[in-house]
């Protein structure tokens, strides 16, 4: 009987085990570049996933290929004479990336050979690249933002209506281009970049550092966070419910799920489209994270030192499950409904310090009560609803939260 209790004692050991330190993050350090060849691997500022084919660039120049998902690395750099690898962008077989002083870079084999993008690019501090129907934009620091369409032969520069050229993201959604630059913002094209507006509704510190789409919504990462628009760039709303670091670096979809890359505090998961942040950094020990990318089931994080950390999309999401249904809020909050404005659905999200009697009700613009969304008890913790203004017009409307002594309004607008 005693070997069979210890067995079962050592089966428990070794499921507890399995759980607390497989389910983590692993880290792989790339290996450093031959002889000849530029500084050691440094941060790993960009990724880029093909099937089970991920690439890695750093600062410093060195380019990287994984073919079997990210278990090994190897070193590709045949006619690249480059510094910074700033973006890693793969179309088809077309290989590009954009380099600090060296342009661009086209290959297609792989990264076995290259070839540079050519003296029509009249600039070559390359920071972020972007395909639109078959057309290859660049966005330069210094240079505002070019289009090639022969595969980056030959460059056109596209500003008209630009008045910041360090362009540091480029976004598309549909036929619309979007520009994040370092200092002005976010500007907005629907000609190809033939003509540029401004689009800065709602935002406050204006140097973007990431750009990305996902069905309706468009979402940026800057210093103070994520913002997101619903409504093509009319209006920007910050999405910061959660989040202890809102230095963001890098911003990944895998919808409905975002996940953002920090400088500081490592990655952190939306499961509802940025309305709630919650942390996955379990094995997780550098929180510096400045590139992302997904590749069948697993999540790499490109850091400092050649450091690239690999974890299961699954366990993420469980992780974040998890540690959402047992997050307790230390406070009561209502926080501004998203998108806003909207049409003609909207999520409203509020935190409870204690369990208790909640009431939630909707006015109009001269404080007539609309609808009662919630009116009982309800658990402590952050909670998530949706309000539907179909039957309502368009206008400016107003959400109340009462919970215990806490009373918190908050306007929203309906446009149709």
């Amino acid at each position: 009987m005693k070997k069979i209790y210890l067995l079962f004692i050592l089966a428990g050991i070794l499921t507890l085990f399995s759980v607390n330190v497989f389910a983590q993050w692993t880290k792989t350090i790339l290996p450093n570049p031959p002889g000849g060849h530029g500084a050691l691997p440094g941060r790993v500022i960009s990724l880029e996933a093909d099937g089970s084919d991920i690439y890695a660039g750093t600062l410093g120049g060195n380019l990287y290929l994984s073919q079997d998902n990210g278990s090994s690395w190897v070193y590709i750099d045949s006619g690249l004479t480059t510094s910074d690898i700033n973006v890693i962008l793969k179309n088809s077989n077309n290989l590009y990336i954009g380099t600090y002083g060296s342009g661009v870079f086209v290959s297609n084999d792989n990264g076995k050979s290259w070839k540079n993008s050519g003296s029509s690019l009249s600039n070559n501090n390359v920071y972020t690249l972007a395909i639109l129907d078959s057309n290859l934009f660049a966005g330069t620091w210094g240079g505002g933002i070019f289009i090639s369409s022969d595969n980056a032969s030959t460059w056109k520069q596209v500003n008209n209506g630009l008045n910041n050229l360090n362009i540091r993201s480029l976004g598309i959604k549909g036929t619309r281009l979007y520009a994040g630059t370092w200092g002005d913002g976010v500007y907005l094209s629907d000609d190809y970049g033939a003509s540029w507006t401004q689009s800065n509704s709602g935002i406050n510190k204006l140097f973007i550092y990431t750009i990305v789409t996902d069905g309706p919504n468009v979402y940026l990462g800057n210093d103070e966070g994520v913002y997101s628009t619903s409504n093509n760039g009319f209006s920007w709303n910050l999405m910061n419910n959660g989040l202890t670091n809102t230095y963001i670096r890098a911003l990944v979809v895998l919808h409905p799920n975002l996940i953002v890359g920090t400088s500081g505090d490592g990655v952190f998961v939306s499961l509802n489209s940025g309305s709630l942040w919650t942390p996955t950094d379990t094995g997780l020990t550098d929180g510096y994270i400045y590139s992302l990318a997904i590749s069948g089931s697993k999540l790499f994080a490109g850091s400092l030192n050649g450091e690239i950390w690999t974890r299961s999309l699954s366990e993420v999401i469980t992780d974040v499950k998890d540690h959402s249904q047992n997050m307790i809020a230390n406070n009561y909050s209502l926080y501004q409904n998203y998108p806003n404005p909207f049409n003609p659905t909207t999520n409203i999200s509020y935190q409870l310090l204690k369990s208790g009697f909640v009431s939630i009700k909707i006015y109009n613009a001269i404080g007539k009560e609309i609808e009662t969304l919630v009116n009982e008890n309800q658990d402590a913790g952050s909670h998530t609803l949706k309000f539907n203004g179909e039957n309502l017009s368009s206008g400016v409307y107003f959400y109340q939260l009462r919970a215990g002594d806490f009373t918190s309004i908050k306007k929203m607008i309906l446009l149709k």
